[in-house]
């Protein structure tokens, strides 16, 4: 899955986070000079959940493809005194679910769907939360190899049969007995 439209998308309908979204191959890899000011997100990519290939006589197989949005921010003190980084993150889900949720990315693929939400860190500074979505697609012989090399092949133009008759009790004797060539129209 591209991920690309997803920062896209982010940045045109989440305003909280003034155009401040962005990709990371790995999030946790982002060194301190990389980040952005908060509040900021970052788009990376998920797990690849294939299911089993459902055809025994060409290819169709599940494949839910995930990305997380990494949300960061402030957790400073407020007005009061508290610390209320984490009523934050309940308003950003709402502004996600908004910009993502129902939204199909690609052509072929399925709806986005949400699929969880983990508390990556909570320190004096900052409030990393990480919002996990999924999408759900199949892959089809279009997809395959498979189907590229029989795309390659002549058309099917004649069928030629050779028969050997079995000999009672010593079964087949290699000898063709009948051929015959049926041409299939073009």
């Amino acid at each position: 899955m591209k991920l690309t439209p997803i920062i896209a998308t982010l940045r045109a309908h989440c305003p909280y986070f003034e155009n401040r979204v962005a990709g990371a191959a790995q999030f946790k890899n982002l060194p301190e000079v990389g980040k952005l000011l908060l509040p900021a997100a970052y788009v990376v990519p998920g797990d690849d959940s294939p299911g089993e290939n459902k055809s025994q006589t060409d290819y169709w197989q599940d494949l839910k493809e995930g990305f997380s949005v990494i949300v960061m921010v402030s957790n400073g003190r407020d007005e009061r005194g508290q610390f209320a980084a984490f009523d934050v993150v309940d308003d950003v889900r709402k502004i996600l679910f908004k910009a993502l949720l129902g939204w199909n990315p690609e052509e072929r693929g399925n709806p986005i769907t949400y699929d969880g939400g983990t508390l990556l860190d909570l320190n004096r500074h900052e409030l990393i939360y990480q919002f996990d979505f999924a999408v759900d697609n199949e892959l089809t012989e279009d997809d395959t190899r498979q189907q590229a090399e029989l795309d390659a092949l002549d058309e099917f133009k004649t069928l030629a049969i050779d028969v050997d008759f079995i000999d009672p009790g010593n079964g087949p004797d290699d000898v063709i007995e009948l051929h015959t060539e049926i041409k299939l129209p073009i």
